[in-house]
C-alpha cells in the first residue's frame, strides 16, 4: 500500500478542485497519479469489472496508467496530480474517513497556494503534499499499534513467509493458539481483510514486481511467490488485476 511507504519521492504537477453534480466521466490511463479528498461525495468508480463507492470524507489514491469510469451524483473534492519517482503503484487505494479533520486544512491550503501562485508557491504546495503523506503515514503507525499481538505476529509471519506454498490460515491460527474461525474474525476485524485474501494479495503484488523485471517465466514467478500451480496463479492474477500475468508491463 502506497500510504505505508516512508520514502516516496513526489513531483507535483497540479492542485485542482471539482464540484460536480450528476456527472459521468470516463478517465483514460494517465501518466500521473492522483490523490483526492472528498468533502462531499456520492460517487461510483467502475474499474476492472468492479464498482467501488466513494463518499464524503474519503481519501483516494489513483495510480498512474489506470483507466476508469466515474459516476457522480455529488462530488466535491480537492485533488493533487503528481508523479512518484521511486515507487510503482497499480491499485486504487481508498481510506474511508481517515484523519479527515487533519487532512482537510492541508488540502485546502495547498489549493489556495496553488491558485494564488505567489513567489515560491510550487515549493509550498509540494511541501504540503509531503505533509499530507506524512500525516497519513503517522495515522497508519498509530493504527498499527492498536493491532493485537497475535495478529501482529501473524502479519510478520506472512510478510516473511508468503512465498512458502505451505503457509496456511490454519497454521497461523494454531500458532496464535486460536480456533480457525476466531482467528479469521479477529484478523479481518483488525486488518479489514480475511487472512486468505491478505496472503493472496501480498503474493500477487510481489508477482507484479517479478514480472516487470522480466527475468522469469510466468510459471517461475508463480512458484517464487508461493503458488504451487501456474494455472491457479494465472486465474488469481487475472481475477485481481483484470488481465493475465503475460500482459503485465509497466511503462513509466
Amino acid at each position: 500500500m502506497i500510504f505505508e511507504k516512508d520514502n516516496l519521492q513526489l513531483q507535483l504537477f497540479d492542485v485542482l478542485s471539482f464540484d460536480d453534480y450528476d456527472s459521468l466521466t470516463r478517465t483514460k490511463a494517465r501518466s500521473f497519479c492522483a490523490l483526492s479528498l472528498r468533502i462531499e461525495g456520492d460517487t461510483e468508480i467502475d474499474i476492472r469489472n468492479e464498482t467501488i463507492r466513494l463518499t464524503s470524507r474519503d481519501l483516494a489514491f489513483f495510480p498512474a496508467n489506470l483507466s476508469y469510469l466515474r459516476r457522480s451524483r455529488r462530488d466535491r473534492m480537492i485533488v493533487f496530480h503528481f508523479g512518484v519517482q521511486n515507487c510503482v503503484a497499480y491499485e486504487l487505494e481508498i481510506l474511508h474517513d481517515f484523519e479527515y479533520d487533519r487532512l482537510l486544512p492541508l488540502f485546502s491550503e495547498a489549493l489556495t497556494v496553488w491558485r494564488e501562485k505567489k513567489p515560491g508557491y510550487y515549493y509550498r504546495a509540494s511541501a504540503l503534499l509531503y505533509s499530507i503523506f506524512a500525516e497519513i503515514r503517522a495515522g497508519f503507525a498509530d493504527a498499527s499499534e492498536r493491532i493485537s499481538p497475535p495478529i501482529a505476529s501473524a502479519l510478520r509471519e506472512i510478510s516473511e513467509g508468503y512465498a512458502d506454498p505451505s503457509l496456511s490460515v490454519e497454521a497461523l491460527a494454531g500458532r496464535a493458539h486460536m480456533s480457525d474461525a476466531y482467528f479469521r474474525r479477529l484478523f479481518k476485524r483488525e486488518t479489514g481483510v480475511t487472512p486468505k485474501r491478505y496472503i493472496i494479495d501480498l503474493r500477487l503484488e510481489h508477482a507484479q514486481s517479478l514480472l516487470n523485471a522480466g527475468y522469469d517465466t510466468v510459471a517461475a514467478v508463480a512458484e517464487k511467490v508461493g503458488f504451487g500451480d501456474a494455472k491457479n496463479f494465472a486465474t488469481a492474477f487475472k481475477k485481481r488485476f483484470g488481465y493475465p500475468p503475460s500482459k503485465q508491463t509497466y511503462e513509466p
